[in-house]
């Protein structure tokens, strides 16, 4: 895989492990699952079988490329909550901060973290089901090597 995959799978991988939530490659998840997903949410609300209610869509986004290896990736979390429950996206988010910032020094699918940290977030409206949705913002510091890239 590339770059953005190899780096948003270990994202997933780590927010997985640290009970954020649900890490699906199959994007097979129960209806009480925090899915979490490339790009988009999942459709679909509960007792449906397209997906959860609550879900997390990560995307990746260029801030800082210098002429060496070195490069700041933006991270936006798109996190839903549950139906008429304003709390659960709130709670969601907070799992995703612990787990996210001011980590340093791993390695997430094979690409080196040097440090994240949250550099903005918001809440926003809900979405015709009453789903509450924020929106968090990380940056990672990583290691990005390249044909044109070197220390």
């Amino acid at each position: 895989m590339g770059f953005q995959v190899d780096l948003l799978t270990g994202i997933a991988e780590h927010l997985h492990a640290g009970n954020v939530g649900m890490w699906s490659p199959t994007n097979v998840y129960g209806t009480n699952d925090v899915a979490i997903t490339i790009d988009q949410l999942p459709i679909g609300s509960e007792g449906t079988p397209k997906g959860p209610d609550k879900a997390i869509a990560m995307t990746l986004y260029p801030v800082t490329d210098s002429g060496s290896t070195d490069s700041v990736i933006g991270l936006n979390l798109r996190i839903r909550g549950a139906r008429n429950n304003r709390a659960t996206v709130k709670d969601i988010a907070d799992r995703a901060f612990d787990s996210l910032h001011d980590l340093q020094a791993v390695q997430l699918g094979g690409v080196p973290l040097v440090r994240a940290w949250r550099q903005s977030g918001a809440n926003l409206p809900p979405d015709d089901n009453n789903r509450q949705h924020a929106s968090e913002n990380f940056y990672l510091q990583v290691t990005r090597t390249g044909t044109n890239r070197r220390d």
